[in-house]
């Protein structure tokens, strides 16, 4: 039986990550650039020769946030089932290339950047200067009004366990289901 393979894509370029900003919650769509960038990575990546091959697929998780699903629909793997976003599959130019199933998983949603949503490390810094907080670390300080890592362990706790080729889930303790 081969290894299962977890693989990871951020979202492509929004205005937002092109300046530094940080952005949790906010909608924003990705930039043109952002877009023919994530459809080269798809080219790149995606295929029956290359790195992540969409036949062998299992499942696919994706966050609630729009240019998370968007750059999903750029990467043109080719899901069988319609996109849970979508009101129905897209027809044209399709070509089925997986059956795994697309999830909307709340638990990989983008950090909640809370009062500092919108801003750069260095505006969050100079506010703190300012009001006398010192320094700051997102992973030390969190996030006034969002999030804090040692609170929020839910949506820290991504789903642990792997789906076999034949799409049968591991748990963490190795069984199958």
């Amino acid at each position: 039986m081969a290894t299962p393979r977890v693989f990871i894509i951020r979202h492509g370029e929004t205005e937002w990550s092109l300046n530094g900003r940080h952005t949790g919650n906010t909608e924003l769509p990705l930039t043109a650039n952002g877009e023919k960038r994530i459809s080269a990575t798809g080219q790149a990546l995606v295929g029956d020769d290359r790195l992540i091959v969409p036949s062998q697929l299992a499942h696919i998780y994706v966050s609630p946030r729009k240019r998370a699903q968007r750059t999903l629909e750029l990467l043109n793997l080719g899901c069988r089932e319609r996109l849970p976003w979508q009101e129905q599959q897209q027809a044209e130019g399709l070509n089925i290339r997986t059956d795994a199933r697309v999830e909307i998983e709340d638990n990989i949603r983008e950090w909640d950047y809370g009062n500092y949503e919108g801003l750069t490390s260095a505006t969050i810094r100079e506010q703190r200067k300012n009001n006398g907080e010192g320094s700051w670390d997102i992973w030390r300080d969190g996030c006034p009004g969002g999030e804090y890592e040692k609170y929020t362990p839910s949506h820290m706790d991504i789903p642990a366990y792997a789906t076999t080729p034949d799409h049968q889930q591991i748990s963490p303790s190795g069984s199958t289901d």
